[in-house]
């Protein structure tokens, strides 16, 4: 574990009113300036300075508060390199470092991205027996022999690996590889073939971990001792730890860092790999990061160890680090944001919510003047919401409704009321525009609806349910 120097939090708040109470949401929300490390680009100041609307983050933040994004530990949003919203829920502290899960695996592809820019590394193309040469590979089969480190960064090996079930069952390969006692790296490389490199995507934490492995074995250090010298010191970082199984960092899912840690890893993806000017990653390195190597589900991509939502309406393609349990940065280079978030949803546990990281985005981005405009020009261009995709017709509906413009959410989602009149986010966002609207009866045909539907799912916490029976209950 390293530990930093203690963080100066100096907070003032402002104390000019504007459509609301603002001492009283300043109670919530650290307005004012924030001194963070000196060494660092990320300095804090209020939503209002920023021109943020404050009044639509304060209702996120009741929502939070309310637990309908589950159990949120942390929110951070980092907005032209300030700190605009710093927020803690369920007693975390903000000097805290929390597990990132395999956001890990975006710190990985970073340390790799470094490897390759000081020459550790020849390239992304280079192969297995040449990135593991003390690994005996005169046992495997040619395949195998042919993985590229591309392959590994894009989950691509074509190893028999699967993660796609709960990871409390065996038959999970990484619950299979916790409990074998084997050494993680034999584990890994003697796992059979089912793909040819490079042709499929497949979830694979065992494909991150050994991304550690070769930086160990190309730069003759340990993974922490790596990151430490070539990425933490030059950010700040100095509380953290990285645990280790056989000799070898986690690098599917061992890292611990503060959020405000996280947030700086962040930033410097933002801004092309500088930080505080100076250049830590190549910008090569984040743009080919960044680069949709392959489709996993609707609108949903994977680069170098980064996901990402592709492009609705016009925006540009929005980049995630994302761990279990809610551990996620969110680059958003179009709206020049950082998004951090940490928490306690699971997937081994009960749901708690059946709100996604999705809305979460959507939410922050709509305090944002500049999404607001956009949207808005979007809907009073858009004669065609019946061929839109309905991943953009929810983000319209979410962001109108966001903004108070219930009429014109309605009117978007009318035309597409017979194809997804029994989608619960829906009924929900259909339902909440017409109660707000004013028309109750409307309203509770919605409503009611989206009770029975997240029932019948069997989500009795869920986000959308806890928050359409307060609106029936109105």
């Amino acid at each position: 574990m390293r530990q930093s120097k203690p963080l100066l939090l100096f907070l003032i708040i402002l104390l000019n009113v504007g459509i609301f109470n603002l001492k009283a949401f300043a109670r919530k929300l650290f307005l004012g300036e924030v001194q963070v490390a000196a060494d660092t680009t990320i300095t804090a100041s209020g939503l209002q300075a920023v021109g943020f609307d404050t009044s639509i983050f304060s209702r996120l933040d009741e929502r939070i508060a309310a637990g309908n994004y589950g159990l949120l530990h942390s929110l951070l949003v980092v907005y032209n390199n300030k700190l605009v919203v710093e927020k803690y829920y369920n007693k975390w502290e903000e000097k805290r470092i929390h597990d990132i899960q395999s956001a890990t695996k975006s710190i990985a592809s970073a340390l790799i991205g470094i490897a390759i820019d000081k020459k550790f590394i020849r390239s992304v193309n280079e192969k297995l027996p040449a990135l593991l040469p003390g690994y005996d590979f005169r046992k495997e089969d040619s395949l195998k022999k042919s993985i590229r480190l591309k392959d590994l960064l894009t989950m691509s090996p074509g190893f028999a690996w699967d993660e796609t079930t709960s990871y409390k069952e065996k038959g999970n390969s990484l619950t299979d590889m916790y409990a074998s006692n084997i050494n993680w790296l034999d584990y890994i490389l003697t796992q059979n073939m089912t793909d040819k490199p490079g042709m499929r995507f497949n979830y694979n934490s065992g494909a991150s971990i050994l991304l550690g492995a070769i930086l160990k074995a190309k730069t003759g250090m340990t993974v922490e001792k790596f990151a430490e010298k070539f990425l933490f010191e030059s950010l700040g970082i100095g509380k953290y730890h990285w645990s280790e199984y056989f000799g070898m960092a986690h690098c599917g899912g061992g890292l611990y860092l503060s959020s405000r840690d996280m947030a700086k890893i962040g930033n410097l993806f933002l801004n092309k790999g500088r930080f505080n000017g100076n250049p830590i990653i190549s910008s090569r390195w984040v743009r080919d990061s960044f680069v949709p190597r392959f489709g996993v589900s609707n609108k949903i991509y994977y680069g170098y160890q980064w996901w990402m939502i592709g492009s609705v309406f016009d925006f540009e393609p929005i980049v995630y680090a994302a761990g279990n349990g809610w551990q996620f940065i969110i680059v958003i280079k179009e709206f020049n944001t950082v998004i951090i978030t940490t928490g306690n949803n699971y997937v081994e546990q009960d749901p708690k919510t059946t709100l996604s990281q999705h809305e979460l985005i959507y939410s922050v981005l709509a305090c944002n003047p500049a999404f607001r405009a956009k949207i808005n020009r979007i809907f009073n261009d858009d004669k065609q919401v019946e061929t839109r995709n309905f991943y953009e017709i929810l983000l319209m509906a979410q962001a109108l409704n966001s903004q108070g413009e219930y009429a014109r959410a309605v009117k978007y989602l009318k035309p597409v009321e017979v194809k997804y009149k029994n989608d619960l986010r829906f009924c929900y966002l259909v339902g909440e525009a017409y109660h707000y609207t004013g028309n109750n009866e409307k309203a509770g045909i919605y409503l009611e609806n989206c009770v029975r539907l997240c029932n019948e799912k069997k989500f009795p916490e869920a986000g959308y349910l806890r928050m359409a029976n307060d609106l029936l209950a109105l």
